[in-house]
């Protein structure tokens, strides 16, 4: 990305302002329906003021990448959500902290190959429409202009509180998360997404693309909000440990949190390569 005539913290202060202003509208009418469309607009948000904030700044969003890059990240940044989710809600079930109902009680597992992989194809799709508008402005824009100053382990922690901030309208209005105290909803989630947010960043660098981030996020939102909290069965405390604001997640988050910190990753040495198109 080209740097306009604006410093960093003005231009990134000015996507964070624009963002925050757009989503604020989609949190109220959020907070007072259930209308499934408003949720695609407040995640469309981020992405919508990154293309405003970039292009007031250099006339163009070639900035972005939206070239594929190396197809073997693609495919595999869909398939490391699947096997986290595997881990996270296996020790779930092995502990009893919830119980495993089979294959059989989803909707999407209980079918045979061909079919379960239509239905795969056809969420994926839907899920992904709404990830690209969060992955627009959060992999295709910040972690890139970030990345211009910041290392990766700065801007993946940077990245993943802010984006843990803006989920916090919808946790406090009671229309994300489980049926725990608020509090303790803010500190599992931040954690869990702050720590998934370096995994991001590997993505988006390695690949030089942000496709990878959208199929990160398309993966983990289809498979843990209609596959795998379907094949949980609840007690009185699998809220607790269950789903993005449950213990699970947040341990799982604080582990790859202190692990990119105390040892880093085969960061190439060139970022500019890697981000920029």
């Amino acid at each position: 990305m080209t740097q306009g005539k604006l410093s960093l913290k003005n231009e990134v202060s000015l996507y964070l302002f624009l963002t925050f202003s757009f989503s604020s509208i989609f949190y109220y009418w959020i907070s007072v329906s259930d209308n499934g469309w408003l949720t695609f607009g407040l995640m469309w948000c981020p992405g919508i003021a990154s293309i405003i904030t970039y292009l007031l700044i250099n006339k163009t969003i070639k900035g972005f990448h939206f070239g594929f890059g190396k197809i073997s990240y693609l495919f595999f940044s869909f398939l490391i959500p699947i096997l986290i989710l595997f881990i996270v809600y296996g020790i779930i079930w092995v502990t009893e902290l919830g119980s495993f109902k089979g294959f059989e009680s989803n909707f999407i597992t209980k079918l045979s190959f061909i079919p379960m992989m239509l239905l795969i194809l056809e969420g994926s799709f839907y899920s992904g429409r709404s990830a690209l508008g969060e992955e627009l402005g959060w992999r295709g824009y910040l972690t890139p202009r970030l990345l211009e100053k910041y290392s990766p382990n700065q801007v993946s922690l940077l990245v993943g509180i802010i984006w843990s901030v803006w989920h916090f309208p919808l946790i406090l209005t009671g229309n994300y998360g489980t049926d725990t105290p608020v509090f303790f909803q803010l500190v599992c989630f931040t954690l869990m997404l702050t720590g998934n947010t370096y995994i991001y960043t590997w993505f988006r660098i390695k690949s030089g693309s942000l496709w990878t981030g959208c199929l990160i996020h398309t993966s983990h939102n289809l498979f843990i909000f209609h596959v795998f909290n379907d094949l949980t069965m609840s007690n009185e405390i699998t809220p607790y440990f269950i789903d993005e604001t449950g213990v699970i997640f947040a341990i799982y988050g604080l582990v790859l949190i202190l692990l990119f910190q105390k040892l880093g990753w085969d960061w190439p040495g060139d970022l500019k390569r890697y981000i920029t198109s």
